[in-house]
């Protein structure tokens, strides 16, 4: 079964260097779809519209994420996290497209790839041994042969196929900066192949 809603989102941003551990504080509102908010309410109150927080709230832990109840965050939601309306003494466990739909499309899963990626591009290594360390820190495995060779394909395909107006494009998600001298389609390329990494079912399953 896959592992917590609140832990998912506190994986992927430990792996990419993104979270922010300070313990407590108010909740924090992250990324969310636009209009959710607004669509199932009165209109009244202090919590009629969603206005999404900056800086370092963006990276706290899943666990200080706002929760209103009748509108509860949805990548939470895909991840059977608990809407709070009535006391869970054990969540559903479900496997849906969803939650891999979320994987691949959700703005703190691609900006977590997309800074990763920037990290191991620092580094004087190989593209495999980059490859390798990435799955490292997100699975806590070395990857097998096999897994390490698909990978290092796939980063060369996509290497070669992006092109500088589509690499610009990929980029483009999250808040945290990109290095200004970075070479954007080599980063795209392997932004790509964390994101995949992510998507691992062994990523957010345990047995």
């Amino acid at each position: 079964y896959h592992i917590d809603a609140e832990n998912i989102r506190d994986l992927v941003l430990a792996s990419s260097g993104l979270l922010v551990p300070k313990i407590g504080g108010p909740s924090v509102k992250p990324y969310q779809p636009p209009g959710l908010w607004e669509g199932a309410t009165s209109g009244r109150g202090l919590l009629s519209i969603y206005v999404q927080d900056h800086g370092e709230s963006l990276y706290r832990r899943g666990i200080y994420t706002l929760i209103k109840r009748t509108v509860p965050p949805p990548t939470m939601s895909i991840f059977d996290a608990s809407n709070r309306d009535l006391c869970e003494v054990k969540r559903l466990k479900t496997n849906t497209p969803l939650q891999a739909l979320m994987m691949l499309n959700d703005p703190t899963v691609l900006e977590a790839s997309r800074v990763l990626a920037g990290k191991l591009l620092t580094e004087k290594s190989s593209p495999s041994e980059k490859i390798k360390k990435a799955f490292r820190m997100i699975v806590c495995r070395n990857p097998s042969e096999k897994e390490l060779g698909v990978l290092s394909t796939y980063f060369s395909s996509q290497r070669s196929k992006i092109s500088r107006t589509q690499a610009a494009k990929i980029l483009a998600v999250g808040e945290y900066p990109i290095a200004p001298n970075v070479d954007k389609t080599l980063l795209a390329a392997m932004m790509r192949v964390v994101n995949t990494i992510y998507n691992l079912e062994e990523t957010i399953t345990k047995s």
